[in-house]
């Protein structure tokens, strides 16, 4: 399916959303957990993908902050853009994710 969506409209137009709770990406509305870390999505989806799209559903919609180090995992394992959410809540942790690329 990558292949033929990359072919089909060009990776420059193709962005991942990878979403993980408990260190492992999840599906259906988050509810189905996989044994696939968010790292080895976004390896695995790179040459697919532009940009990605990576949520840290443990903090998603709390207002308590963000896991830095889970995005920075992710901003390390590709080469492509990162946009992340997932509980980010202060200018500290923006600037601190703008610092790291």
């Amino acid at each position: 399916f990558a292949t033929a969506l990359r072919d089909a409209v060009g990776r420059d137009k193709v962005i991942g959303a990878v979403d993980s709770r408990g260190g492992h990406i999840v599906v259906h509305g988050w509810k189905t957990a996989l044994p696939l870390t968010a790292v080895e999505a976004v390896q695995a989806l790179e040459p697919y993908c532009d940009e990605f799209l990576y949520t840290h559903v443990d903090t998603e919609g709390l207002m308590t902050g963000t896991s830095i180090d889970a995005i920075l995992a992710v901003r390390a394992a590709t080469s492509r853009r990162l946009t992340a959410a997932g509980g980010i809540t202060t200018r500290a942790e923006i600037d601190a994710l703008h610092a790291s690329g």
